[in-house]
């Protein structure tokens, strides 16, 4: 009875330990020259319009309408998918963005299919997806105004 008692913790700690691991997103480390590159598109409404085309064919199926990780195809992957309307997408490049549509890392496929100048487009849509950050001069303004200065 111990035995099996022992052999059940066992399995259960395995799988909670291969649970862990699969919906841990593992650091995507860009090379800097890659995250220097400039964006050449302009993000004007035109640009953001095809790049929206182009994230509907290509992106939504995993990263969903509004880019949460919440699409349909996200369901079937060992792992969590990027939330692209978090805030914290503005802390990469719009280099290292590009860099990641065009290489794709498992489980996302690279972006073989598409031009240079396409992903660039999509780099421009998916930046309206994210508030973009308060400058902290901004902050310090909310700040006193609620301290009532």
């Amino acid at each position: 009875m111990k035995r099996c008692l022992g052999f059940i913790l066992v399995v259960v700690v395995l799988v909670a330990a291969d649970k862990k691991k699969t919906t841990e997103t593992k650091e995507w480390k860009v090379p800097a020259r890659a995250a220097q590159r400039e964006n050449p598109v302009q993000a004007d409404e035109n640009s953001i319009a095809v790049g929206k085309t182009l994230y509907v064919k290509e992106c939504l199926d995993c990263h969903g309408p509004k880019g949460h990780g919440d699409g349909a195809g996200a369901r079937d992957l060992d792992a969590p998918v990027p939330d692209l309307s978090d805030a914290k997408m503005w802390k990469q490049s719009d280099g290292s963005m590009f860099y990641k549509i065009t290489e794709g890392r498992d489980p996302m496929p690279a972006a073989e299919n598409l031009s240079d100048e396409q992903r660039w487009h999509i780099v421009n849509y998916v930046r309206t997806l994210a508030p973009r950050p308060r400058d902290s001069e901004e902050k310090q303004q909310d700040a006193q105004t609620a301290k009532g200065k």
